[in-house]
This record gives C-alpha cells, sequence and structure tokens, in this order.
C-alpha cells in the first residue's frame, strides 16, 4: 500500500485518503474562524475547504490570524 503523506507547516503527516483540507482542519484542533490556508501555494477561500481532497505530497501552510494593538 502507497503511504501518503502531506507536509503541514513544514511537518510530515501520513493520512488515509480520502482527506480533505477541512478534514485536515477539524483533525488538527484549529479554529477555522481565525485562519488562513495555504495549499501548493495558492490561498484557499474557506468554501473550497470541503472540496479540495488532499493527495500525497502536498503541502499546506495554515496561518492563525492574531489581533493586536
Amino acid at each position: 500500500m502507497e503511504e501518503n503523506i502531506i507536509f503541514v507547516n513544514g511537518s510530515p503527516y501520513e493520512y488515509i485518503k480520502p482527506f480533505s483540507a477541512q478534514d485536515l482542519l477539524l483533525y488538527l484542533g484549529f479554529n477555522t474562524d481565525v485562519i488562513l490556508v495555504d495549499y501548493n501555494g495558492s490561498i484557499l477561500q474557506k468554501e473550497e475547504w470541503p472540496t479540495i481532497l488532499l493527495q500525497n505530497q502536498d503541502r499546506i501552510e495554515i496561518i492563525t490570524l492574531a489581533g493586536g494593538g
């Protein structure tokens, strides 16, 4: 069986297909109201998260937005 590896913020993760970007975010426990998702160099719109199925060697950067003053 082929390993399915993705990279999240530079760290490798093994996963089982099918697995969407939204599945990943929920699995990792991110507050989806305050993040941006870079998927292989492109920012995903929140509406796209459930439709993007992860593929072997994908690179995902999850950016948490923080308010400041």
